[in-house]
């Protein structure tokens, strides 16, 4: 193990240089967690990261397609995340719900964004931030689709 350990530094060592030279950090990330994944320096691993180390800083684009790929970490925190009812997992969401709350008759009346968030969470279970609704809603106010005036607290309250 310590001997293992001693010729890994010497290996990332030498290869600092090269690696620090890529602007991507996951490019970085991805030369590093090959390394660690093998053993022993194997050939396998030289032809693996050939093209991360070969190519010139700017030009890692056989590195994109891998290690823009999430990692398994990450896509298990997104997973919880999901399964949790007081969160949403994506802007898009917020934007669809919005959409069919456009296309029903919640903005006949006049609605602030917390109205929104508050009707989401009602209707379609998901609890959304405020700030995912803030750009689609001027939006739908700029088209025209929406109007909005301030309301007596400064906040826009947004209805056809």
């Amino acid at each position: 193990m310590n001997k293992n350990f001693l010729e890994l530094k010497q290996q990332l060592n030498e290869l600092s240089e090269t690696i620090n030279k890529f602007d991507s950090e996951a490019v970085q990330l991805r030369i590093v967690e090959l390394l660690f994944s093998q053993s022993s320096p194997a050939a396998g691993m030289a032809e693996e990261s050939q093209a991360y180390v070969s190519g010139p800083a700017s030009e890692p684009k056989a590195a994109s397609s891998k290690a823009s790929a999430p990692a398994p970490r990450a896509q298990t925190r997104a997973t919880a995340k999901r399964g949790a009812e007081s969160s949403a997992p994506s802007a898009s969401g917020a934007v669809a719900a919005l959409a069919r709350l456009v296309e029903g008759n919640f903005f006949n009346e006049k609605r602030t964004i917390g109205d929104v968030v508050k009707k989401c969470e009602e209707d379609f279970g998901v609890r959304y931030k405020s700030n995912a609704f803030s750009g689609p809603l001027s939006r739908y106010a700029a088209s025209g689709v929406l109007k909005r005036d301030k309301n007596a607290e400064g906040k826009f309250a947004y209805y056809k």
